[in-house]
């Protein structure tokens, strides 16, 4: 028995559909089990009056990692909750879909309900066989799967300590990577960034939260209690996360030895579930340096304070913009990088970037872009802070996400893109760079889609370039959760009907979504940015969603057929036979009554009938020019009474008088004949 059934919480009846089978039943909420994404219900698997799962509803109005479901779906261990299904599910209390994810439910409460409570205390063999141990195991299972989690933390752990269960991790994808993730237990790199642009993390992010994680047990209690994320991060940023947590503390050498490896704020030493198995199986490794940064022998006043280290001095650059760009300009930067800090390389790369920002013109945003790229320099393995924003590059993505939904910060990130930012970035890195060059690569094609205008281009399309999993943002189907063109037609014959719909059934957004899901050609869309009265407008999108309902059906589209028509009249009207425009309409109409797209497709845009309708168009000119021609003649000749008389009147007087003598001829021959019969 479950936590949940234990608890009196099995699931009702009249369970909603998503996924392959799987049913969340609406009335069965779970409010122990909720994720960051979305409320945890009850939920079943059809067919199987046992299964024993939940549902996590992700309403947040954040996306859900769909990209990672098939990773996630091949985890199998004991300390990671079973991904059982997942799907679109139409939620009746507001009619709106929602993405939703089936999960084997949880053998135990949470671990914390919050970070700042007395944790129990364990002894050092109990907290190794029953909570370290199966730990390592589900890091080496996720290791094995490659599958990130960035979501491991006392809060999201089901744990009873002294129960007889393992410990379990809880869901990581009903919001994006690094949402909900307290900066405590993200990387100082991640920490210094937004939530929504921290991006994937990697599998030492994992071992960190995780390190941080066994800390808090082992300490009994939280030592950064009662700090806001951003304390937390200037305290982790100036001592180190090891020193911020466990300082001066008296621990077993085994469990300092273990911390020291996971807590290194240098992630290329950090330990792996590799290094985690072979401590277990009793090799002890030399623990890695947990320094933050070299100290300078002076300290350089910026801002009213004294740095004297790099990551301090970068995160206070970026919170003073205009007194940054100064100092840097003015030369006071080099000379403490050369002198006090003894930093040839860093200081070196200062130095190309001012250099390469002289040789382009000064534009609106030139103390920005000076900022941002010596901050680049002095932290490379920070995020990039650019007008107010702090991302890593893998987090621009679905920063741009929430960019586009809430309208903020979207040019900052259109310039971060165009600027070559992230190319820079990844430029600075010394190790890892060339797994880093196709995330270079990517974005300088991203550079040049959204520099260009018009339907399936743009930062729409970069979008849905950068985020394979996300559903069309379009405010058409917003609330129909359209993940794949599969479901965007149906999608659309349900917004049919709906009061208030756009006058056309295309946005930027469904263009985007289908240049990049569909792989559709750019041509049929650039046609969709001719103007309104262009019959090139309506035909291009009734090629595209006749083809779709080819492909994909639904047979009938009545009330998208409808939809169209208006779009649809320049192109009736460019026939120019009367009887054939009539004829061309009355059969459009009756396609569309049936829904029938395709027909409708090629009644308009049938060549050959165009091009008959051309020449009979074409003869019929050509007659009407002739008779043009010939009333003008005539006209023209009555407009001289003399010529007509000369040209018309006399030949019409002698062939009068030759018809009057010969019928005078002809009464007397008739005459004479009578006579003669008469007297005979």
């Amino acid at each position: 028995m479950t936590y949940a059934n234990a608890h009196g919480t099995n699931p009702a009846p009249g369970g909603l559909s998503f996924g392959a089978r799987a049913e969340l039943v609406p009335s069965s909420p779970l409010p122990d089990f909720n994720a960051v994404g979305g409320p945890a219900y009850g939920a079943r698997l059809k067919g199987d009056a046992a299964s024993d799962v939940m549902a996590i509803l992700c309403n947040s109005g954040l996306p859900p990692r769909i990209d990672s479901i098939n990773s996630m779906r091949s985890v199998e261990h004991h300390s990671i909750l079973k991904l059982v299904d997942s799907g679109v599910v139409q939620w009746t209390q507001d009619d709106v879909r929602y993405f939703a994810l089936a999960y084997q439910r949880p053998s135990s409460p949470r671990m914390m309900n919050t970070l700042d409570g007395p944790y129990t205390q364990m002894g050092e063999d109990s907290i190794n066989h029953h909570f370290l141990a199966p730990m390592v195991g589900a890091l080496s299972e996720l290791l094995r799967t490659g599958t990130v989690h960035n979501a491991i933390r006392p809060t999201n752990i089901f744990w009873r300590p002294g129960g007889g269960s393992a410990p379990q991790i809880g869901d990581c994808l009903s919001a994006p990577a690094g949402v909900g993730q307290p900066a405590l237990f993200e990387p100082l790199e991640r920490a210094l960034s937004m939530p929504i642009g921290r991006g994937m993390g990697s599998h030492v992010d994992d071992c960190y939260a995780f390190g941080v994680t066994l800390a808090l047990l082992i300490l009994g209690s939280n030592p950064l209690q009662g700090m806001d994320d951003a304390a937390v991060t200037q305290i982790k940023n100036e001592r180190g996360t090891f020193h911020s947590l466990i300082g001066n503390r008296r621990l077993s050498a085994g469990h300092i030895e273990i911390l020291r490896g996971l807590l290194t704020d240098d992630a290329h030493q950090r330990w792996t579930a590799n290094d985690l198995e072979l401590w277990l199986n009793g090799r002890r490794l030399t623990p890695k340096n947990t320094d933050v940064g070299r100290r300078s022998s002076r300290g350089l006043s910026f801002a009213g304070k004294e740095y004297w280290q790099v990551r301090p001095l970068a995160l206070a650059l970026s919170q003073n913009v205009s007194e940054a760009s100064h100092l840097i300009e003015s030369g006071g930067m080099d000379k403490w990088m050369r002198r006090a800090l003894v930093d040839e390389e860093r200081a070196s790369a200062l130095a190309e970037v001012q250099a390469s920002l002289r040789e382009g013109s000064k534009t609106s945003s030139h103390e920005e872009q000076v900022v941002a790229r010596t901050i680049i320099a002095l932290d490379p393995h920070g995020p990039i802070r650019y007008r107010g924003l702090s991302v890593m590059p893998g987090g621009v993505a679905p920063m741009l996400v929430e960019a586009m939904t809430t309208g903020n910060n979207l040019q900052a990130l259109h310039e971060i893109i165009s600027t070559h930012l992230i190319s820079f970035w990844i430029e600075m890195q010394k190790e890892g760079k060339i797994e880093l060059v196709p995330l270079g690569q990517q974005y300088e094609r991203i550079r040049g889609m959204i520099e260009r205008v018009g339907f399936g281009h743009g930062m729409e399309r970069a979008i849905y370039e950068l985020n394979p999993g996300l559903p069309c943002l379009s405010p058409i189907v917003k609330t129909q959760y359209v993940i794949s063109p599969k479901t965007l037609l149906a999608a659309m014959e349900r917004m049919a009907s709906m009061p208030g719909r756009p006058r056309e059934p295309m946005d930027r957004h469904i263009a985007a979504f289908l240049v990049v899901r569909e792989r559709r050609s750019e041509l049929l869309f650039d046609a969709m940015s001719s103007p309104e009265t262009s019959p090139r407008r309506g035909l291009a999108q009734l090629t595209l969603y006749s083809e779709m309902q080819y492909k994909y059906g639904p047979d009938g589209l009545p009330g998208l057929a409808q939809w169209l028509m208006p779009l649809l009249e320049p192109s009736i009207q460019r026939y120019l036979g009367k009887t054939m425009k009539e004829r061309i309409q009355a059969q459009v109409r009756e396609a569309a009554a049936r829904g029938d797209l395709g027909a409708m497709q090629r009644l308009l845009d049938d060549p050959k009938r165009i091009e008959y309708d051309r020449q009979e168009f074409t003869a019929a000119r050509m007659l009407y020019l002739n008779t043009l021609k010939e009333i003008a003649g005539i006209e023209e000749k009555l407009a001289n009474r003399e010529i007509v008389m000369q040209e018309t009147g006399r030949p019409m007087a002698a062939s009068l008088s030759s018809f009057l003598a010969i019928l005078m001829v002809l009464c007397a021959i008739l005459r004479a004949v009578w006579e003669n019969l008469v007297m005979g």
